[in-house]
């Protein structure tokens, strides 16, 4: 189970320095409980300031809202228009990524990703996604050394564990996946997808008892109803109750 990072693609970065008139509008643009009215907020501060030097993150803003919905035509074309105004902005450049990655398109997401690392060398985010889409591809050397780098970046981040041991057991490197999921576990206590994929490892070496930790553990964390149906099914399997 790879993690895409889905983040808040312009969360910290506030449309600032506008007028009063203009306060709900920004104020819904910025907010990302609320898609609709993520959508509604950036639309009317584009309609009301089109010349705002802010103007490029309101369509990214939006763009991230309609990825929010599973809108990737429209988010594609916000952030088409993000970057056409702003090209240095390497979080429009994954945001566009996210939503060709969804959208089936492998290729164009791995150029998007590959231009926000040209952008930012730093940019751990950019890094996970590319190396989850050549996990996709089944490029899992070149997925270990994205996620590799990414950990180098931040050696904290229990995602970019998580994501590199898949790429591992996918290269039938199983051993080196197992740890890599137990890293992920150390970071981040309530890593679901970490605990699940850890499970399935153990369940096909035949280290029952350790599976059987792990699907429970995974179980606790609050599954979908799919997942939970899947963990429940390989505990039943095992002869254990969840």
């Amino acid at each position: 189970m790879p993690s895409i990072r889905l983040m808040a693609l312009l969360a910290a970065i506030a449309l600032l320095a506008a007028q009063q008139a203009q306060a709900n509008p920004i104020d819904d643009c910025n907010q990302n409980e609320n898609p609709e009215k993520q959508i509604d907020g950036c639309t009317e501060f584009l309609q009301l300031d089109p010349f705002s030097p802010y103007v490029a993150l309101a369509y990214g803003r939006r763009g991230e809202a309609y990825m929010r919905k599973s809108d990737l035509s429209h988010a594609i074309a916000d952030f088409d228009k993000a970057v056409a105004i702003d090209e240095r902005q390497a979080r429009f450049y994954v945001g566009r990524g996210l939503a060709y990655r969804d959208k089936g398109d492998l290729d164009h997401a791995i150029g998007d990703f590959s231009k926000a690392i040209e952008l930012d060398s730093k940019f751990g985010e950019a890094f996970i996604n590319r190396c989850v889409v050549y996990e996709d591809k089944g490029q899992a050397d070149l997925a270990i050394a994205d996620c590799t780098a990414a950990i180098a970046i931040d050696p904290k981040d229990a995602v970019a564990y998580n994501d590199r041991g898949v790429a591992r057991e996918k290269a039938g490197k199983i051993e080196d996946a197992i740890a890599d999921y137990s890293t992920a576990i150390e970071l981040d206590s309530g890593y679901r997808d970490a605990y699940a994929n850890r499970a399935v490892l153990y369940d096909h070496k035949g280290e029952k008892e350790r599976a059987i930790a792990d699907y429970r553990a995974a179980l606790a964390k609050n599954p979908t109803p799919q997942d939970r149906k899947d963990l429940e099914a390989a505990l039943k399997r095992l002869g254990a109750a969840p």
